[in-house]
């Protein structure tokens, strides 16, 4: 039963994430309908699918309903990130630090920090032996986290009196601006790829 609740939480996630078309979202919703696996998931099911198409793809009473079935069942490991929360580095921290590291009293602000959350130990991922990250709205996060934000946050790290390796930070610098380099989003991607026990739904 655990591992169906957890497959189908996943499923309205995928569904929800990927803006469907108005008949691939109702067909979905449909298929929960018929083998929710708890009660909480049949009444979701049979909720959005009594509404209109469109007003379930324009509504975020919806992503309200995923986040509670989420919060009462923290035993499956998701969590959900609002990418439209993210409009720069610091904002990906806070956004980060507010859905992983709430019960802490410190908080992540660098991609080492980050990394090492995902390895758990800490934070919401303490006991975690799976996890899955749903990431809203990435386009946005991805656009706020470009080339513009990396380029400046190489050249922070250039920056006089910096106590950072130069030579390793202009290469970057150099890399990005002839448009071969990682911008800060893509080296978010690298670390969440490079834990086998993190899903990632987007």
């Amino acid at each position: 039963m655990g591992i169906k609740v957890r497959n189908q939480i996943a499923a309205i996630a995928r569904i929800l994430v990927s803006a469907p078309d108005p008949s691939s979202l109702k067909e979905s919703l449909r298929v929960l309908f018929e083998q929710a696996p708890s009660p909480e998931l049949f009444l979701f099911a049979s909720k959005w699918l009594s509404e209109k198409t469109a007003e379930i793809l324009s509504s975020q009473a919806i992503w309200a309903d995923l986040k509670q079935i989420i919060a009462d069942h923290p035993q499956h490991g998701f969590a959900l990130i609002e990418g439209k929360n993210i409009h720069d580095i610091p904002s990906f921290y806070a956004e980060i630090n507010r859905v992983y590291m709430s019960d802490e009293n410190w908080a992540i602000g660098s991609l080492d920090g980050f990394n090492d959350l995902l390895y758990g130990g800490f934070g919401k991922l303490s006991d975690a032996d799976k996890h899955t990250m749903i990431w809203k709205d990435i386009a946005y996060s991805r656009e706020k986290l470009g080339v513009a934000v990396t380029l400046q946050y190489y050249r922070n790290k250039l920056s006089t009196g910096s106590p950072y390796n130069q030579t390793y930070f202009q290469q970057k610098l150099t890399d990005l601006q002839a448009g071969k380099g990682q911008t800060y989003f893509d080296i978010i991607t690298e670390i969440i790829l490079s834990h086998n026990k993190v899903g990632w739904i987007y």
